[in-house]
């Protein structure tokens, strides 16, 4: 079963495809979709240009589903603007060939990935070496951020797959094993 995680950008936008059909997951691909226009091009231009690359790895590789980071915050309006752009775009990408799209917060990812939900890009890379096995020392942060957002994916089905009888707070928790509570 093959993820894309996918940690979008405008400038540059990271992807990993992460093969999961047994432990530990494999990295089968990763790489920067790094659009080459100057200002001198429409934005437009780039847009095209990450959507035809994203069409491109869909072409070669039979991706199942696709983990992508979600952006809420950003200093610069614009900024936002365009990468919510990109993002869609990659988007519109899977949702053309009905692969379904999962998102995940900056915060939920690093949750998943280190167990602090405000860990540093460093601690997350670091973490992704670990469980894959590689070196990442001489990659983008966008690289391990992408398989960081295909692990986050992976860790959710597992839960969701392993643990669907167990309870998600204290309240389901008592409900659920009321013997346990001592009055």
């Amino acid at each position: 079963m093959l993820i894309l995680g996918i940690d979008p950008g405008s400038v540059k936008c990271g992807f990993g495809i992460v093969d999961f059909e047994g432990f530990p997951p494999k990295i089968i691909k990763v790489g920067l979709i790094r659009p080459k226009f100057k200002d001198k091009f429409h934005f437009l231009d780039k847009l095209k240009f990450i959507y035809d690359e994203v069409n491109s790895l869909l072409d070669y590789f039979d991706i199942v589903e696709t983990a992508v980071e979600s952006q809420f915050y950003s200093k610069n309006p614009q900024s936002l603007m365009k990468l919510t752009q990109a993002k869609t775009v990659v988007e519109l990408a899977m949702l053309n060939r009905n692969i379904p799209v999962f998102e995940y917060s900056p915060r939920e990812i690093k949750l998943a990935i280190t167990g602090r939900g405000g860990a540093t890009k460093k601690s997350v890379q670091y973490m992704v070496e670990s469980i894959f096995d590689v070196n990442l020392k001489n990659k983008t942060t966008d690289i391990s951020d992408a398989l960081a957002v295909a692990l986050c994916h992976i860790s959710r089905k597992v839960n969701l797959n392993t643990k669907r009888n167990s309870p998600r707070n204290w309240r389901e928790f008592v409900l659920m094993n009321p013997e346990r509570v001592i009055s």
